[in-house]
């Protein structure tokens, strides 16, 4: 009887740490798939923000800027 506490509890503790194991690799899966995210959508932030060039957006017609919005999505928008 003192026997099966024990095996018990051993393979108890074991199961339980297999699945903090567990947890814990899928947590860092997760973070840094987020860091990779969050790199992705600042890289593309920057180029679209060079590409539209909003420091001479006044000296631009409205039209002008329509066009150069759709070339910067239509070059920059989706990833390749």
């Amino acid at each position: 009887m003192k026997n099966l506490k024990i095996t018990l509890a051993v393979i108890f503790l074991s199961a339980m740490l297999l699945i903090s194991l567990k947890t814990y690799r899928d947590f860092n899966i997760s973070s840094d798939y987020k860091k990779e995210e969050t790199n992705k959508l600042k890289k593309s932030a920057e180029v679209l923000n060079e590409c539209f060039d909003l420091k001479n957006k006044s000296e631009r017609t409205l039209s002008d800027s329509m066009k150069l919005i759709e070339y910067c999505l239509k070059e920059y928008g989706s990833e390749k």
